[in-house]
């Protein structure tokens, strides 16, 4: 009877020391995932990924604005077991100086996955003390095509026919605006032959910037600058100011957002977009509805009139990933949360985040993963359904950006079967593309004198750069350019430009690289 208690007793003992378990013994982990939104962790991947890693996951909604919440979070201590960031944040400092994140390179020699996969990653995603405290997210050179001019494929047919409209040859910037011009001829109604996004903050639009070599800095006679100081970026300028002047660029450019964008891009009177061709599945999807099978946005490449090569940066795609995935402090049981996210990283846990279930979602076809049935036809006619119903892609985290070693295919189900708006973007905006991880978060961030240097000169940018686009006249234009340069000047860019080109030039001695070839 005495061994009985003396057992009894050391149980109930042993299960106060247990970390909070669910209905099935397993262990809980609470996430935050900044791009969760208000998704449930209840799909079948979902299901899955709890059985094989024996977690649990309570997952934290980021309602309202996620880096508030993280903010508060922080502020408040109450942060969850992981927090998932956006990696190019400040917030992810500010976590690790608070002491919030959990040294995951003393963990390293458990998370065998983690380091086989992350490889010189790892080396990259350090802080200045020499550890890593977050896991990127997205991570690796990601070879899928990004930035283009995204064009009605009726309207292109209409405009230069079928057979260039299907052929890979660029077209020259005069020859694009011809187009337009063709176009607006056409269809005199339109307002926006040409629809952009709205201003982002410190940087011109993307397709113009890539179509004129324009890095994120501008780096010559060793010494790293803005990107205004390159000759190319007025170029770009006076291209997107000779397209607003002539009425091909949507007036209403500036007040743009992904949903005004789709609007606009959705009804008859736009011909083109110029951003990433996966910003166009949603009008193209209405349209082809409403319209034709062919009234549909693919990618085309536009080049310079003088330029000697079709090899153009067309966009940075940074190999540090877009996200940080930390383990914070708060955790009770940080051994599960590293076998959890080892899992994770790993690559059966890759592809059943990415794939989906084995035998169910795909299965291996003469040793070549292969999707079963219709999976990737339904994702394409509804991918918002299919991704929540399957839990296929649902849960991002980890993400490596590379084919798979063993038989080449996609780390994504669904890019495994290219539709058409895949097939031309592959085909004809893959070559130029470049690894951006060199100038990820080199600003002053924080309340530092060279941050607040670094906003004023942003601020001056974010004013000017609007009034460049619309000036009446080209001359107008560069005079407006030289403003502006003088102008940031005067808020600070040149003692910004000492800070960021030591910053630079020190992180690419730490990791051995040479510096982006000046042009």
């Amino acid at each position: 009877m005495k061994k009985f208690v003396s057992l009894l007793v050391a149980a109930m003992l042993l299960t106060a020391m247990l970390p909070l378990a669910g209905a099935e013994g397993q262990v809980t982990i609470s996430f935050f995932d900044k791009n969760s939104g208000v998704r449930t962790f209840d799909d079948p991947v979902a299901k899955a990924l709890e059985e094989r890693t024996g977690v649990k996951i309570d997952l934290v909604s980021p309602s309202g604005d996620p880096g508030e919440k993280l903010s508060l979070m922080l502020a408040g201590q109450n942060y969850p077991d992981i927090v998932l960031m956006d990696r190019g944040s400040d917030i992810v400092n500010q976590y690790i100086e608070a002491g919030a994140l959990v040294n995951l390179s003393e963990y390293l020699d458990q998370m065998p996955n983690v380091v086989a996969m992350y490889g010189d990653t790892l080396n990259k995603t350090r802080y200045t003390d020499g550890n890593n405290y977050y896991l990127s997210n997205w991570y690796g050179y990601d070879p899928d095509p990004v930035n283009g001019f995204i064009c009605r494929y009726d309207y292109m047919i209409e405009m230069v026919g079928q057979e260039r409209a299907d052929s890979a040859e660029p077209f020259t910037f005069s020859e694009f605006k011809a187009i337009l011009e063709k176009f607006k001829a056409a269809y005199p109604d339109s307002t926006h032959p040409l629809v952009i996004g709205d201003p982002v903050s410190g940087s011109i639009n993307g397709t113009f910037a890539g179509m004129n070599s324009v890095y994120p800095y501008y780096v010559t006679d060793g010494k790293l600058y803005m990107s205004v100081r390159d000759p190319q970026f007025l170029k770009a300028i006076k291209q997107m100011n000779e397209l607003y002047r002539e009425g091909l660029i949507d007036p209403e450019w500036t007040s743009n957002n992904s949903e005004l964008r789709n609007q606009k891009l959705s009804n008859n009177g736009a011909f083109c977009y110029a951003g990433a061709y996966w910003d166009t599945w949603t009008p193209s999807a209405a349209l082809q509805a409403s319209e034709n099978a062919n009234a549909e946005y693919l990618a085309y490449k536009v080049i310079p009139d003088d330029a000697t090569s079709t090899a153009l940066p067309l966009a940075g795609r940074s190999s540090l990933g877009w996200d940080a995935i930390a383990i914070t402090t708060n955790c009770k049981n940080v051994e599960a949360a590293v076998k959890f996210i080892d899992y994770c990283a790993s690559q059966e846990g890759q592809d059943l985040l990415l794939w989906g279930i084995e035998g169910q979602d795909w299965e291996f076809v003469n040793g070549v993963r292969t999707p079963i049935g219709d999976i990737v036809a339904r994702y394409q006619a509804d991918p918002a359904n299919v991704v929540n119903d399957t839990g296929i892609t649902k849960w991002t985290w980890f993400v490596k950006n590379d084919v798979h070693p063993d038989d080449g295919t996609t780390c994504r189900i669904w890019f495994n079967e290219k539709d058409r708006s895949a097939t031309f973007a592959y085909k004809n905006l893959t070559d130029g593309y470049y690894d951006s991880a060199e100038f990820a978060s080199i600003e002053p961030a924080g309340s530092t004198l060279e941050a607040l240097m670094y906003q004023s000169v942003i601020d001056v940018f974010n004013k000017y750069y609007p009034r460049m686009v619309n000036a009446p006249t080209a001359e107008e234009c560069e005079s407006l350019y030289n403003e502006m340069v003088k102008n940031m000047e005067s808020a600070g860019m040149n003692d910004v430009e000492e800070y960021i080109s030591e910053k630079y030039f020190a992180r690419l001695q730490l990791w051995g690289m040479e510096p982006l070839a000046s042009k």
